[in-house]
């Protein structure tokens, strides 16, 4: 799958519930991508440049959707790990009595992991 098959995929599955996590990952996959073998690039361009970032955010849902937007997370990490060097890290609060959830992400690109 290509990054651009894997982010359009990703963007279908997340973009309604975690906006700011799909942004991200945008972000991971067609800004940053996989790296260039290509030297004098600038830091997390190259290949060999381990980086990482983090996105949080509060999202309103219903009652019962809890386990549904962490089943798309946990979809869509899966998705990365096997078409990309990219891993998705996600910690999260249940959501209140007003149904705001909170979701802080990191995602990180790492050829030693």
């Amino acid at each position: 799958m290509s990054p651009f098959e894997l982010m359009n995929t990703i963007d279908k599955e997340l973009s309604s519930y975690t906006p700011k996590l799909s942004a991200a990952i945008n972000k991971a996959l067609l800004y940053y991508g996989e790296g260039s073998s290509l030297v004098g690039l600038e830091y997390g361009k190259s290949e060999k440049d381990a980086i990482s970032f983090d996105e949080s955010e509060r999202i309103h849902i219903k009652p019962d959707e809890s386990p549904l937007v962490m089943m798309k997370v946990t979809t869509v990490a899966g998705l990365l790990d096997e078409n990309s060097s990219w891993r998705l890290i996600v910690d999260t609060r249940p959501a209140d009595k007003n149904g705001n959830m909170d979701l802080r992400y990191t995602l990180i690109r790492n050829r030693n992991m």
